[in-house]
C-alpha cells in the first residue's frame, strides 16, 4: 500500500474511533483488527471519487415500511399503476440454499410455504393493506402487476407463471407450465423469473435459470415466439446477442417497441424488439454493458420523471448498488443505502438486491433484497 494508502486508513483509524480517546491495544493492532471493514471503507471511497454520484443521488426514507412488516427473502416487487400500492412476492419462512434444488428439480420433502408471500403496501406508510399467498407457493421468484391491476408471478420451484386477477387471490385460468416438472419445449419452463406484460395483453417470460431464453405469449396464452439460448458460463470469447447466462428480469418500453432483459451473470442488459402492432420480435437492438454493472439482478423503465431513465440493481454485495441510466448508456447516478438496523445488526449498504421497481410519478424507486431479507423505499430529491 501507498503512502496514499497508508494516510487514508489512518484518518480512516481516527474516524472508526469517533474521535474517542485512544484504543486500549495499539493503533497497529487496532488496523490489523479492523483491516477488513478498512479496506471495504477504501474500496468505497475510490468508488465515490468516481463521477457517477451527484447530487441527485437519492435517499431512503428510514420508517419505510412500517415496523410490523416481516418479510422472507424478496423475489420480486412492484407497483400497481392503479392505485400506487406497493407488492412484494417473499418466501416467508423459506429460503433458497445449496439443498434446495436438486438438478433442475425442487428437493423432495419441501411443502408449500406456510406464510403469506404477497403484501400489498400502502406506498406512503408502508403499512399492509392486504395479504395472501400462503399454502400455494413453493419458492417465489418474479412478481408483474399489469396496466389493469393484475398479478403475475413465477415461482422456480414450480416452474410455473401464473396471473391474479384483479383484487383475487386465486389465479385465473392462465397458469403456464407443468408444477414441478422442467422442461424445455413449448409447454414447459425451467426456473421462470420474470413476466413483463404489454398494454394489449401479450406478455413475456424470461426463462430463466436453465434455458435462457424468452418467450412471447398472446393474452390467451398461447405461445407466439420465443428465442435466445443459454451460455457457458466459463467460456472464453465473445457472446452472441442473444446468449444468455441467467435472463433474471424484464422491462418493456411499449411506446419504443423494445423489451430488454437483465443477462444477470453477464453484467450486461440485452434490448430486442418486442413485437408490437404487428412486428416481429427478437430482433437485437442494443447492449447495456458497463463494467461498473457486475451482475445485473433486476432493472426497471420509468418515463414518468424528467428524462426517460433504466433503474438497475447489481449485486451481490461488494458491488451491490442502484443505477439510475439514461437510454443512451448514461449513468445519473449510482448509489446504496447507508447503514441500516436490520434484525438488531448494522448492515452496511445493500446485501443481495433481487427486485426493483418505480413509483408511478417517477419519484420513489424500492428495492427488495435476499440479503438482508428487507424492502427499501427511495425518494428522489
Amino acid at each position: 500500500m501507498n503512502r496514499v494508502g497508508l494516510s487514508v486508513v489512518f484518518l480512516l483509524v481516527v474516524l472508526a474511533c469517533g474521535g474517542r480517546a485512544r484504543p486500549s491495544q495499539g493503533y497497529e493492532e487496532y488496523i490489523w483488527e479492523h483491516l477488513p471493514e478498512l479496506l471495504d471503507r477504501l474500496q468505497r471511497l475510490d468508488y465515490a471519487d468516481a463521477p457517477l454520484i451527484n447530487s441527485r443521488e437519492p435517499r431512503v426514507e428510514p420508517h419505510w415500511p412500517a415496523n410490523d412488516v416481516k418479510i422472507g427473502q424478496v423475489g420480486g416487487i412492484a407497483v400497481d399503476p392503479t392505485n400506487g400500492d406497493v407488492i412484494v412476492f417473499h418466501r416467508g419462512e423459506r429460503a433458497w440454499g445449496y439443498g434446495s434444488f436438486v438438478g433442475d428439480e425442487f428437493a423432495p420433502g419441501q411443502g408449500t410455504i406456510k406464510n403469506d408471500t404477497i403484501l400489498r403496501l400502502d406506498s406512503q406508510t408502508g403499512q399492509i393493506k392486504e395479504s395472501f399467498g400462503a399454502d400455494r407457493f413453493y419458492m417465489p421468484h418474479g412478481l408483474t402487476v399489469d396496466n389493469a391491476g393484475n398479478l403475475w408471478v413465477t415461482d422456480v420451484a414450480l416452474h410455473q407463471v401464473m396471473m391474479f386477477p384483479k383484487g383475487s387471490h386465486d389465479p385465473s385460468d392462465i397458469v403456464l407450465g407443468e408444477a414441478m416438472v422442467p422442461g424445455s419445449d413449448d409447454d414447459h419452463f425451467c426456473k421462470p423469473t420474470d413476466v413483463a406484460v404489454a398494454s394489449n395483453g401479450d406478455f413475456f417470460v424470461s426463462d430463466g435459470y436453465c434455458n435462457g431464453r424468452i418467450m412471447k405469449f398472446n393474452k390467451e396464452g398461447h405461445l407466439i415466439s420465443q428465442w435466445g439460448k443459454k451460455s457457458n458460463g466459463g467460456q472464453v470469447g465473445p457472446l452472441s446477442e442473444d446468449e444468455f447466462f441467467v435472463p433474471h428480469s424484464l422491462a418493456l418500453i411499449e411506446a419504443r417497441n423494445v423489451i430488454c432483459v437483465a443477462d444477470r451473470e453477464h453484467g450486461r442488459i440485452q434490448c430486442f424488439t418486442a413485437g408490437i402492432n404487428g412486428t416481429e420480435a427478437g430482433h437485437f437492438l442494443r447492449s447495456f454493458d458497463n463494467k461498473e454493472f457486475g451482475k445485473v439482478f433486476a432493472i426497471a423503465y420509468d418515463n414518468n420523471g424528467p428524462e426517460e431513465a433504466i433503474y438497475l440493481v447489481s449485486g451481490p454485495m461488494p458491488n451491490a448498488y442502484l443505477y439510475k441510466m439514461d437510454l443512451s448508456g448514461q449513468i445519473i447516478y449510482r448509489t446504496e443505502p447507508p447503514n441500516r438496523i436490520v434484525g438488531g445488526d448494522n448492515f452496511m449498504g445493500f446485501g443481495q438486491p433481487h427486485d426493483i421497481a418505480v413509483s408511478l410519478d417517477g419519484r420513489d424507486i424500492y428495492t427488495g433484497e435476499i440479503v438482508p431479507k428487507r424492502v427499501l423505499k427511495f425518494r428522489q430529491m
